[in-house]
C-alpha cells in the first residue's frame, strides 16, 4: 500500500533537475478531489457515503496515486517544479463532523494528508452537523491543512445592499483567515470559493492579498494554470462513480495561460470561448469540447505550428445556476490518459443555484 509522499525535500530535489528533462516517477501534473459530507444521509448532490469514499480511497491505493499535501504541492506546481507522478490531493469543503467521523479515519491510516476548507462561522457557532475547532486543531496535528472558505458560505457574486464588494470579500475571507489564524496558528492563504463562484475581479482582489485560489471547475492542474482559478474534481453526487473517478485521477493539464480564463458571469448566453492551447502531447484533431448537461459541441479549430485555437459555443442558452464547457484530448505518449480544461459559467439570473 502506497504511503504519503512528503514534498519537504521536493525543493532539494529541483534544484537538482533545473535545467534537466524529468526523472521518471516526476510531473508537472496535480489532480485535487473535492468532497462535501462523507454521509449518506445528507443531501446527496455534495454527499458521498462513507463505503464509496472507502471505495475511492482503494482505488487510490490501486491505482498509485501519491496523495501529497495540497499547500506544498502547489507551491511546486506553480513554480514549474516537480511532483511525483499521479499526484493527487484530496480536500473537503465546509468542515462537515461527517468527514471527521468517516473521513479521517480512513485518511489517517494511511498517513495521508488532506485539506479542510472550513467555514468559520457555523464551527464558531458548534452546529450539531460541523466539527469543532478542537477536532479541527486534532486534524491539522495529524497531517490535514485548515484553509479558508468564507466565514459564512455565501454568493460571494451576490454583494449586499450598501457595501462595496471589496469589503464585502473583505468581511468574508480576511475575517475568516484570521479566525484561522487564532484557532489554528497557521494561516494558509489558500481559499475555496463557495459554490464554486468567482469573477475575474475577486480573483484579482485575491491574487493582491496573496491568496491560491480553489474552485468546483474540473480538470488537472499544471503550471500554467490561473494561481486563483485552480480546478477539482468534484468527487461527490453524480460525480462518485468509481469507473469516471479513474479516468479523472489520471487526467492531465493542457497548457493553457491563465490570461484565457474568461469571466465566468454570463453576459451573453449561451457563451462563446476561445482558447488556445499548447500543442504538445496530443493531436489537434482528436480535441472534443463539451457543454455542462448538453454534450459534445461543435468546434472550429485553427491551427498553427505549435498551437491550436479552438472557438465553441452551445446552441441553447445556459438555464442552470452553473455550468461549464470541458474540452479534452487522449494523450499520445500515456494511453487511456486525457487532457482536460475546463470554463466556468455562472448564471446570475438563477437565484438558488
Amino acid at each position: 500500500m502506497p504511503t504519503a509522499l512528503s514534498l519537504r525535500l521536493k525543493p532539494l530535489l529541483s534544484m537538482l533537475l533545473a535545467g534537466c528533462a524529468l526523472l521518471p516517477g516526476l510531473t508537472h501534473a496535480l489532480v485535487i478531489l473535492q468532497y462535501h459530507h462523507v454521509d449518506a444521509t445528507t443531501p446527496a448532490v455534495t454527499s458521498v457515503s462513507p463505503e464509496v469514499f472507502r471505495e475511492h480511497m482503494a482505488l487510490l491505493d490501486a491505482q498509485d496515486m501519491n496523495v501529497v499535501n495540497l499547500e506544498e504541492a502547489m507551491q511546486l506546481v506553480l513554480a514549474g517544479e516537480a511532483l511525483p507522478e499521479r499526484a493527487v490531493a484530496i480536500t473537503f469543503d465546509d468542515a462537515y463532523l461527517s468527514v471527521y467521523e468517516n473521513a479521517w479515519p480512513e485518511l489517517k491510516k494511511r498517513g495521508w494528508s488532506f485539506t479542510m476548507f472550513t467555514s468559520t462561522g457555523p464551527v464558531d457557532k458548534g452546529y450539531a452537523d460541523m466539527m469543532s475547532w478542537d477536532q479541527l486543531r486534532e486534524i491539522k496535528a495529524g497531517g490535514a491543512v485548515i484553509a479558508n472558505h468564507t466565514r459564512t458560505h455565501p454568493y460571494l457574486l451576490e454583494v449586499p445592499e450598501g457595501q462595496s464588494k471589496k469589503d464585502w470579500w473583505r468581511d468574508e475571507i480576511q475575517q475568516a483567515e484570521e479566525r484561522i489564524k487564532e484557532e489554528t496558528g497557521a494561516s494558509t492563504r489558500m481559499f475555496a470559493y463557495p459554490y464554486g463562484e468567482f469573477s475575474l475581479d475577486m480573483a484579482e482582489w485575491l491574487s493582491d492579498k496573496g491568496y491560491i485560489a480553489f474552485g468546483q471547475q474540473s480538470g488537472a492542474v499544471g503550471s500554467s494554470a490561473h494561481p486563483q482559478v485552480i480546478a477539482r474534481f468534484p468527487a461527490s453526487g453524480i460525480y462518485a462513480n468509481v469507473d469516471t473517478l479513474k479516468t479523472k485521477l489520471l487526467s492531465l493539464p493542457f497548457t493553457v495561460s491563465p490570461d484565457q480564463v474568461h469571466d465566468p458571469v454570463l453576459t451573453d448566453n449561451p457563451p462563446q470561448l476561445k482558447l488556445e492551447f499548447v500543442i504538445d502531447d496530443f493531436r489537434p484533431a482528436q480535441v472534443q469540447c463539451y457543454a455542462a448537461g448538453v454534450g459534445e459541441m461543435d468546434i472550429e479549430k485553427e491551427t498553427r505550428s505549435d498551437t491550436l485555437t479552438v472557438t465553441m459555443q452551445q446552441s441553447s442558452a445556459i438555464t442552470a445556476g452553473r455550468g461549464r464547457y470541458n474540452c479534452t484530448a487522449p494523450s499520445i505518449s500515456q494511453p487511456g490518459r486525457f487532457y482536460w480544461y475546463s470554463q466556468l459559467w455562472v448564471n446570475m439570473e438563477v437565484s438558488n443555484r
